[in-house]
């Protein structure tokens, strides 16, 4: 029971990070134009609210990592990182009214969601490497 509580806060603590990783990673590309290049209309404000919410979710998220896998640490990041793009992009961002994909952002707003995301996911899995995990 304490092995398993102990992988319980490693995972929602590079969960967290990963947040962090994945707002930092979302607010750059907007600041620094590449979501303007790519015709998506995602350019978030870095604020204390914003990446509280991310890093927080990102916790809860992060109790993906708890999943067994054995590839390499880089591979587990980007393709976990894709559960929590394909909520936002199915689910989350049609319930604001963006439509199936979040298009209404722009064409190329699902490559710019799976981007970040994997940023966040490669970030939280490195973590968890660092740790041992």
């Amino acid at each position: 029971m304490r092995e398993f509580l102990r992988n319980l806060s490693f995972c929602f603590a590079a969960g967290c990070f990963a947040g962090l990783a994945y707002a930092i990673g979302l607010w750059a590309m907007g600041h620094y134009g590449f979501t303007r290049f790519l015709h998506v209309d995602i350019a978030p404000y870095l604020s204390n609210a914003y990446i509280y919410q991310r890093v927080v979710w990102g916790g809860v998220c992060g109790l993906i990592f708890m999943l067994p896998w054995q590839k390499s640490w880089v591979t587990r990041g980007f393709l976990l990182s894709l559960i929590p793009a394909g909520i936002m992009l199915l689910v989350l961002l049609p319930m604001r009214g963006y439509g199936v994909g979040a298009l209404a952002l722009g064409t190329l707003t699902p490559l710019v969601i799976i981007l970040a995301c994997a940023a966040g996911g490669i970030a939280g899995s490195g973590l968890l490497r660092a740790q041992g995990k």
